[in-house]
């Protein structure tokens, strides 16, 4: 059912523009006129998400609804995007990212609804969503407004591995940032007087642990910065932390150990913390028995794969849709190397992925 030669004529294209938020509406206007054709019906919001709305046909009309959600934007380095197509793979040619995060998602998402329709095949109704600003922070997710949304559950292709993966928990995570408070004085003159709050930092630093907790939990300092001049004790710093769980009582655990490591390196050198803590994403669980697991599985078996359960650490637009009340699950697109210049597609992995959005689009 599936058109390989359109399907992979449509990633090509929409790989080939730059569209780092906020660049993505010529990617929006492409998909907007793939899909009307098929008689779906789209809303832009004031955020530049695009939602559509595709009726059910035929003994289906009145079934309930499905959403399939994909991001438009890729990560940096993007100017000059130029796929290679070689030996039945999608590559960069090593000048920039290929987009596949989440480009391919988003093609193999319109190929489902072009198939079917060509196919004349009756579907229950079937809602899509295109976001903006995922990689650098779930921006549009983020602004989404979920009350014109008629479905109960929702499916996006945004993780790495294998077509057949589904991704029963993401993690909780919170960024916060500690202001370290010292006192200023002439490094040359008086440095004894002084109370280096880059020092407090550093200590502070040495003592967290930082990287892999354990297979749930992780922890790094991404931001540091302070100081005035070379000639003063610096008496600001700050440092910005980012900890991720996909159990959210760890999480708040190591947000309060490295807490401690910082107010007690200040304390040891004269100093004092301030911190503020913004929450980057919230987490879900499900249970392998959960209808939405079951429905995600039923359609990559009917697409010819065998699925398989598994956890991420990494965050997407489903952790901002579940927040909002909307049940949304995360199945994997097939990508390799995502991020990097080397980042690639197998064929055969976009077209495996396009058959089980069509799966999910036609599961009654």
């Amino acid at each position: 059912m599936i058109q390989s030669d359109r399907l992979l004529e449509l990633f090509v294209a929409i790989a080939a523009i730059d569209s780092y938020y906020p660049n993505e509406d010529e990617v929006a206007e492409i998909l907007r006129s793939r899909l009307e054709r098929v008689g779906m019906q789209f809303v832009a919001d004031e955020h530049r998400n695009l939602l559509g709305y595709w009726p059910g046909t035929g003994a289906l009309a009145d079934h309930e609804p499905i959403l399939l959600c994909a991001h438009m934007d890729t990560v940096m380095p993007t100017e000059g995007m130029q796929p290679v197509i070689r030996d039945g793979v999608i590559h960069t040619d090593g000048s920039s990212v290929l987009g596949a995060d989440d480009k391919a998602a988003v093609a193999a998402i319109v190929e489902a609804a072009e198939a079917i329709s060509d196919a004349e095949l009756p579907h229950p109704p079937v809602e899509v969503l295109f976001t903006v600003g995922e990689d650098v922070g779930h921006i549009g997710s983020k602004a989404f407004d979920v009350a014109p949304v008629r479905s109960s559950m929702a499916f996006v292709p945004d993780i790495g591995g294998p077509v057949g993966l589904v991704s029963l928990a993401a993690p909780w995570s919170r960024t916060m940032k500690v202001t370290f408070q010292g006192r200023a004085a002439h490094a040359g003159l008086e440095p004894e007087e002084g109370r280096s709050a880059i020092c407090m930092a550093a200590a502070a630093i040495h003592a967290m642990r930082l990287g892999r907790f354990d297979e749930e939990t992780t922890a790094n300092v991404g931001l540091i910065s302070g100081g005035e001049a070379p000639n003063i004790i610096p008496p600001h710093a700050e440092l910005t932390l980012q900890i991720r769980s996909l159990d959210r009582d760890k999480q708040q655990s190591v947000q309060d150990e490295l807490l401690d490591c910082c107010r007690q390196a200040a304390a040891e050198r004269g100093g004092s913390t301030e911190y503020e803590t913004k929450v980057f994403m919230e987490g879900f669980h499900f249970e392998p028995s959960d209808p939405i697991v079951l429905r995600a599985e039923s359609a990559i078996r009917a697409a010819g794969r065998i699925p398989e359960h598994t956890v991420t650490c990494g965050g997407s637009d489903a952790n901002e849709l579940n927040a909002k009340g909307l049940t949304t699950l995360v199945i994997s697109v097939g990508y390799k190397d995502i991020h990097t210049n080397e980042e690639s597609m197998p064929i055969d992995e976009l077209n495996s992925l396009a058959e089980v959005c069509a799966a999910l689009m036609l599961a009654k």
